[in-house]
């Protein structure tokens, strides 16, 4: 899955110049890449390689943090994957209709952490492409919830 030799991840890791960037910027500008550039949205199958993220330019928390992971490899980033299993309660206002109906009750959730100077950092908030989390926000400025506090918080947490 995490195909980072292919030459499409390989031709934007050389265009972007990522490579070249000191470790810490390099792993910032992949992430605001895979957050911004790679528009949220669901996917048939978690097992999507890296490649097909790329190539289709949309993906959710588990296929971005492929993507993410195969880009930070592809750089000589250690980074890992870890994940859990979520409500779908928790994505009741991203899903909706038969999307919601459909999605089993429990979903896979995953995030990435990179390696350091000797620490492992959690990396999260690159599941919402900024335009999208500004749409959800602006037209539910006034909900409160679980969904809404965690995207007020996704907000909070975004790498700036």
């Amino acid at each position: 899955m995490l195909d980072f030799s292919t030459p499409n991840i390989q031709k934007l890791i050389s265009n972007r110049h990522w490579k070249g960037v000191e470790v810490y910027n390099r792993i910032k500008q992949i992430y605001n890449f895979v957050r911004d550039e790679i528009l949220f949205g669901y996917n048939v199958d978690d097992s999507i390689p890296a490649s097909r993220v790329l190539a289709e330019g949309y993906r959710q928390c588990n296929t971005k943090g492929t993507l993410f992971m195969a880009l930070l490899r592809g750089v000589d980033v250690p980074c890992r994957m870890h994940g859990f299993t979520i409500d779908k309660k928790l994505q009741k206002g991203t899903m909706t209709g038969i999307v919601y109906k459909k999605a089993p009750k429990n979903i896979f959730h995953s995030w990435v952490e990179v390696y350091l100077d000797g620490v492992w950092y959690e990396l999260e908030a690159f599941i919402l492409d900024k335009k999208y989390l500004s749409q959800i926000q602006n037209i539910n400025s006034t909900r409160k919830g679980t969904f809404w506090d965690m995207v007020s918080l996704l907000k909070i947490c975004v790498i700036q």
